[in-house]
């Protein structure tokens, strides 16, 4: 359906944590469809709107406006490997982002949801919490709350990687990303693509450092609004006790499990598609606490 994102393509400029300017893009699908419903989706590490919505972005479109951010990095927080950046990347720097794309949107009075997979799950989770008027409902897919040494070890395997073997770190993202029974009816061929589209930058490397910090316990707590949280069965990278975890903190939350590993927005989207636009739909369908059936067939 968006053959050319950059046709819808816009950019706002904002401040980062160091207070130094940094300019951000976001796309915007525009038509309302006659809804008040509007979704703002938010990518994950190393990811971007293509690569992480390239199918959720036109399914959501087609019933709402739909909107996606790419975060940019902000000023000092990259390097080449090997060498340290002047500054961290702080998750209040991709959160400052996010809330930019909101306001600049002017989507006040909408029935407006933020929706985040893997560390955008993250960024979510803050935003909501810090500036709770600007949303009314959150979808967090394949996102924790608190890093752990799992998390940690793949981690510094990664970190090796990236600054050794970008070829043998392709291969490593796909066997932690996809699932054992997606991965063994396919062919690295089949997934060349998406592995092309997974960005190992400076900027990613930031990500993978800010990634080992993440502890947003008491945000998840303070969360107001009707969550629809995602999971999956064989997550090697956010296994799925951290989407119980959420489930637990957050007080309006409703948990669905798919059968997928980390790359849920690739290995089935339409499933990911299903849960999203019924909980748009209708956010109370399921009552809190309440753990999804999976679809029928």
């Amino acid at each position: 359906m968006y053959d050319d994102l950059s046709a819808l393509a816009h950019s706002v400029q904002t401040r980062d944590t160091a207070d130094s300017s940094v300019e951000v893009t976001w796309y915007d699908s525009r038509d309302a469809h006659d809804r008040d419903d509007v979704v703002l989706l938010v990518h994950g590490t190393g990811g971007s709107t293509a690569a992480n919505f390239g199918f959720l972005f036109p399914v959501l479109a087609m019933r709402q406006r739909t909107l996606a951010v790419d975060w940019t990095a902000p000023e000092g927080t990259t390097a080449a490997p090997g060498a340290s950046a002047p500054r961290t990347l702080e998750l209040e720097d991709l959160v400052l982002q996010v809330i930019a794309v909101l306001e600049a949107a002017q989507i006040e009075g909408r029935h407006v949801t933020l929706l985040g997979y893997s560390l955008g799950a993250c960024v979510a989770t803050v935003v909501a919490a810090e500036r709770p008027e600007l949303i009314g409902r959150l979808v967090l897919i394949n996102g924790w709350v608190r890093t752990d040494l799992q998390q940690l070890i793949r981690n510094d395997v990664w970190t090796r990687l990236y600054a050794a073997d970008h070829e043998a770190l392709a291969e490593y993202t796909a066997f932690c990303a996809f699932g054992g029974p997606f991965l063994a009816g396919k062919t690295m061929a089949e997934i060349a693509p998406a592995l092309k589209a997974q960005a190992f930058t400076p900027f990613t490397a930031a990500q993978m450092e800010l990634n080992r910090r993440v502890q947003i316990t008491e945000e998840a707590e303070a969360i107001p609004h009707p969550t629809l949280i995602i999971g999956s069965e064989d997550d090697q990278m956010v296994p799925l006790r951290h989407q119980r975890q959420l489930f637990g903190a957050i007080r309006d939350a409703r948990l669905a499990v798919i059968g997928t590993g980390h790359a849920s927005v690739l290995e089935r989207p339409s499933e990911i598609s299903f849960h999203v636009q019924g909980f748009l739909d209708d956010p109370q369908r399921h009552d809190a606490g309440t753990l999804i059936p999976a679809p029928r067939p």
